[in-house]
């Protein structure tokens, strides 16, 4: 567990804001070292691909052990949002409703579970309204009898895990390369899975030709071009994209300490303004799609979510067209644990501006045994809960499906040296693992 002073200021703030609970955590992502062997990446999602990615937090991939895991954990204990004031309710099973935490001023009643399901996915699915259920899903996985079993099976939602980063897809200027995305697309199109398109717009997993490019116009044109023939070439297949992701970094990972663009190719040529950019053009090409900032060590009461929700409120009173924003919540090393209430906070400040959340890549790691098992299976249960209680949260992503295809096992900031990192739903052998139970649990209000 991981804390520091600023937090308990905030957390007096945002508990005045409505908040039932105190966390434990300050969140918290690290980033990947190593700068251009396209292993490393910021926070989370890396690629196999050598094109030059860059240090950061957020994203990874099995293949390649280059990027840290951004935090983010919720609880159990934060129920549904309480009458007139929209003010998360207390422990236990949440009740329903009529506040305004859906952010539309009507008010939404606790999302209702299913009253059994054999499947996550048909957990999600009964529920009411329905959550989406996800996975990261890789080329090499769906190579695997029992990997698409347990994938098609349990899931009903499906984000590339490197197919889609813009490395994979435009490796040359102008020149894309769809085959790998466009398998998973068709995989999933077969199985009846949604597909949310990952990720359009980051500092990591570019081409070395993107990474070094200079000059506004250029960069702006670069961007234009591949927002527009990646959502032209997947048009009518995929409705739901993170068009930027992790575009503010803090001294520490863990969301602490001087909150601030990140310095990428994109901010440093264009501005800020990028990231309305961004969204503007990805509206111009779907008018119906839902647009997505992404990003880790949002979860829990720290300098980064004030920053990031600054940010996001800015472009929402802009009348920018972003429709959501994605915690990523990678858990454990190197990366922070939050409370289930923190997190149930920070989703409600978001759904009050009018905008869905999403819990975008979560898995929670077991090496170094910072995060023990009694923990794990806690804040599998409680951040699942809490997204499952907040009507406005539409989805709950996995990173992964089993401990033996995680990208934590082989990225040395994990602390895994090679070990599983025990950290998703099943074990090597595709079995239900008791974190498993714990987030059917969760699905059906348990």
């Amino acid at each position: 567990m991981r804390s520091a002073p600023f937090t308990l200021l905030l957390s007096a703030f945002l508990c005045a804001a409505g908040c039932s609970d105190s966390g434990d955590g300050d969140g918290g992502e690290t980033t990947g070292s190593g700068g251009a062997t396209g292993g490393t990446t910021s926070g989370g999602t890396t690629s196999g691909t050598p094109s030059g990615a860059t240090t950061g937090s957020g994203e990874a991939s099995a293949s390649s052990g280059a990027t840290t895991g951004s935090g983010d954990t919720t609880s159990a204990s934060n129920g549904a949002t309480s009458g007139s004031g929209g003010a998360t309710s207390g422990s236990g099973t949440g009740g329903e409703g009529t506040g305004g935490s859906d952010g539309t001023g009507g008010g939404a009643s606790a999302r209702v579970p299913a009253a059994s399901a054999s499947t996550l996915r048909e957990a999600g699915e009964k529920a009411n309204p329905p959550l989406l259920i996800g996975a990261a899903i890789s080329g090499g996985g769906l190579g695997n009898n029992d990997y698409k079993r347990v994938a098609a099976a349990e899931h009903n939602y499906v984000t590339a895990e490197n197919e889609m980063k813009w490395d994979a897809l435009e490796p040359s200027a102008g020149n894309f390369s769809w085959g790998s995305a466009d398998n998973i697309v068709n995989w999933a199109r077969q199985n009846n899975m949604k597909v949310k398109g990952h990720t359009l717009v980051w500092h990591s997993q570019l081409p070395g030709w993107m990474s070094s490019m200079t000059g506004k116009a250029n960069v702006e044109a670069a961007m234009r071009r591949h927002i527009t023939q990646v959502m032209g070439h997947f048009k009518d297949r995929l409705d739901h994209w993170d068009v930027v992701n992790e575009a503010v970094q803090t001294d520490s990972d863990t969301g602490v300490g001087n909150p601030r663009m990140r310095p990428t190719v994109f901010y440093n040529q264009i501005g800020e303004s990028y990231i309305d950019l961004a969204f503007q053009i990805a509206r111009e090409q779907d008018p119906k799609a839902k647009l997505y900032y992404n990003d880790y060590s949002i979860d829990a009461r720290n300098d980064k979510v004030e920053f990031v929700y600054n940010m996001v409120k800015g472009m929402v009173d802009r009348g920018v067209p972003i429709d959501g924003v994605g915690f990523q919540m990678h858990i454990g090393p190197p990366n922070n644990e939050a409370g289930g209430a923190d997190v149930a906070a920070n989703m409600k400040r978001f759904t009050d501006l009018g905008l869905e959340v999403l819990i975008s890549e979560m898995d929670i790691n077991r090496c170094g045994g910072v995060v023990t098992a009694e923990e794990q299976l806690t804040y599998y249960h409680d951040i699942v809960a809490a997204c499952f209680k907040e009507p406005k949260c539409t989805a709950v992503t996995f990173w992964g499906i089993n401990d033996g295809r995680s990208w934590l096992n082989s990225w040395s900031g994990a602390l895994c040296n090679g070990q599983s990192s025990q950290s998703l739903l099943f074990n090597d052998q595709y079995g239900k693992k008791e974190t498993y139970n714990r987030v059917m649990n969760a699905l059906l209000g348990k």
